[in-house]
């Protein structure tokens, strides 16, 4: 590998006014290099994202399930990890499911104890 060279051992013109075109398409051409280094950056970035996959999705603490019919009125309350959950069912908040379990047609589900996990009988 060749010794770096000074700026004296390179052939710049002379005169003030072809040195300060130099310049100016130096400064030109040392943005459009920093613009493409933080575009190949940003790529990595997005490429490095997308590998980790998508963030998980949150499990509701509380699922209502909704009937069929006309009504779709509230049947079941679940708590978020029950293995009865079907497609019938929405999120709710822990004060959604007490509310729920207020109407008399709706019932706490006996599989995953509902009703225990949100405080409303005794263990």
């Amino acid at each position: 590998m060749d010794a770096p060279r000074n700026a004296d051992s390179f052939p710049f013109p002379p005169d003030l006014a072809r040195l300060k075109v130099i310049e100016t398409w130096c400064a030109v051409l040392l943005d459009a290099v920093r613009r493409q280094i933080a575009d190949l950056e940003h790529r990595e970035q997005i490429t490095q994202a997308g590998a980790a996959g998508p963030p998980p999705v949150p499990v509701a603490e509380w699922r209502i399930q909704y009937g069929i019919g006309a009504k779709h009125s509230a049947m079941l309350v679940h708590t978020g990890d029950c293995s009865l959950i079907s497609g019938r069912t929405r999120a709710a908040t822990r004060d959604q499911a007490r509310d729920a379990l207020r109407h008399p047609q709706v019932e706490a589900c006996g599989i995953c104890a509902a009703e225990r996990e949100l405080g409303l009988t005794e263990p």
